[in-house]
């Protein structure tokens, strides 16, 4: 680790990010050297202006490696930089690449083969089942889903790939030392149980709102395709689309109601080229054929004899997978509603439903 000090270190100066880290390496050949010349030979580097040769010079080069390389060993936290051979090759063909990853987890081989899962931070009921839907049947298949822990879609897309058996990345919008938002903190643990937690930020570095459109792109980088399930015409998962497409990546949409504020922007992006997506098969087909036959076949479907009887069959058969309210159910079945919240209770021991805020009922 102490080998990757000068790169750990460049990276904490205020006012360098990825492009102006690249200019000066390439200038002086590694990130040790940058420190050690003269704020003259700092200035002769195209863009680097006095105000970021001054932040350089005046940076406290030994007192801050040392705090940041104790938070990375005392945190568990693996260092790649862009010359390593274990940093994610997709992110390397992307214009403006982070130079150093902080990566808690592990990153394989086979997360070459990903897909972003992203969208609103307060979805519908469905576009919660959409993402389950989706984000399960791409890990069942062998996809890695990347997403970047946040509430919402992105949460939901990081728990269905762990339930499908498969891998998850994290991408975070502040250092690895703060879990954001906080009530993440054992999903958290689940992913890099399951995959990795990763950010080009410093250990401690807050998620200040700056920091979400920039660590978007990697997001987009890492991934084959990026799928946007639900977002309003100025959501933050549309600068993710751009940048999926700056990168040379498929952009994929979930299709909504006309009338839903949080599916205008996915909308927009399908009548501005961006594929329809109905299931996890739209997505797989638009991989190259080489990708593809890494994959695993989809498993066929188990129809299995619950044992419906009598008014258990009528309920069920009077919710899809569109909710409905408890008071419709009852209205519709002629039946009390004591009776028909017991068999909901039945139902849903069974699987067979899942019950939602305000006693709304959707098939599993």
């Amino acid at each position: 680790m102490k080998n990757k000090s000068f790169w750990i270190a460049l990276n904490m100066v205020d006012g360098i990010g990825s492009i102006t880290y690249q200019k000066l390496v390439t200038h002086f050949g590694n990130p040790e050297k940058v420190f050690s010349v003269p704020k003259k030979e700092l200035m002769e580097v195209d863009g680097i202006r006095e105000k970021t040769a001054n932040s350089i010079k005046s940076f406290r080069l030994e007192e801050e490696i040392k705090d940041e390389l104790n938070r990375i060993e005392k945190t568990g936290v693996n260092i790649l930089t862009i010359n390593d051979n274990e940093y994610p090759s997709s992110l390397k063909t992307i214009y403006d690449p982070p130079p150093i990853l902080y990566v808690k987890g592990t990153i394989i081989e086979n997360d070459t083969i990903a897909v972003a899962v992203i969208g609103s931070r307060s979805p519908t009921t469905y576009g919660k089942l959409v993402t389950e839907k989706i984000s399960m049947e791409l890990s069942e298949r062998g996809v890695t889903i990347i997403s970047g822990l946040a509430r919402g879609i992105d949460s939901i897309a990081h728990k269905s790939a762990i339930a499908g058996g498969g891998r998850t990345i994290a991408v975070l919008g502040c250092g690895l030392n703060v879990i954001y938002p906080p009530e993440n903190f054992k999903l958290m643990d689940e992913i890099i149980s399951h995959g990795a937690v990763i950010s080009e930020f410093p250990m401690s570095a807050r998620p200040d709102k700056m920091n979400f459109p920039q660590r978007n792109r990697i997001i987009s980088g890492l991934s084959l395709g990026t799928l946007i399930v639900e977002a309003a015409e100025k959501s933050g998962s549309l600068i993710t689309a751009r940048h999926a497409i700056e990168q040379g990546r498929e952009v994929f949409a979930i299709p909504g109601s006309i009338n839903s504020p949080k599916s205008r922007g996915t909308n927009r992006l399908i009548k501005s080229g961006a594929k329809l997506v109905e299931g996890a098969e739209d997505i797989i087909d638009e991989f190259p054929s080489d990708v593809r036959s890494f994959l695993k076949s989809p498993e066929k479907e188990i129809k299995e004899d619950y044992n419906l009887v009598g008014d258990e069959k009528h309920i069920f058969s009077l919710i899809d997978t569109e909710s409905r309210h408890i008071d419709t159910i009852v209205e519709q079945s002629n039946l009390p509603v004591s009776v028909v919240s017991g068999i909901l209770v039945k139902l849903e021991l069974k699987g067979l439903v899942r019950q939602f805020s305000g006693k709304m009922f959707i098939r599993s």
